[in-house]
């Protein structure tokens, strides 16, 4: 078998190159997507401290709790966190779909990165396939 030739090691060093930066940009989206959900959590959680105190001042202000009264005061909140909870899963699913793709690894590729051809000076050759082959 014929050593391969530096064409061929360049083009294979390029498509290395290629496919590590493609998995950075997918790496880094993820961590934006994730980023996002993190502000999008701390929102959410806003609003249910501002539905806690709408429903403290309505007690405060009426020594009782009325319903349709809160419902009124809060109704807005409960669908801002319908509208940040819906976001978050939308996130979510897009992180597990960009995961997937990341820690899909072609067996071909993991089997070429680790196959080792030791060329001696004689011009024999021989081929491991790993640090412990043998």
């Amino acid at each position: 078998m014929s050593p391969p030739t530096f064409d061929n090691i360049i083009n294979k060093f390029k498509s290395s190159t290629k496919q590590a930066a493609d998995q950075m940009g997918k790496a880094a989206k993820i961590a934006k997507l994730k980023m996002d959900v993190m502000t999008l959590g701390g929102e959410r959680t806003r609003h249910f401290q501002t539905i806690g105190e709408r429903t403290y001042k309505l007690f405060i202000e009426s020594n009782t709790l009325d319903g349709s009264a809160l419902r009124d005061r809060v109704q807005s909140e409960f669908k801002e966190i319908e509208r940040i909870e819906a976001r978050i899963r939308e996130l979510e699913n897009q992180i597990a779909d960009l995961q997937a793709v990341v820690q899909h690894a072609d067996v071909s590729d993991v089997a070429e990165a680790t196959k080792v051809k030791d060329v001696t000076d004689s011009g024999e050759s021989s081929e491991s396939h790993g640090p412990n082959s043998t």
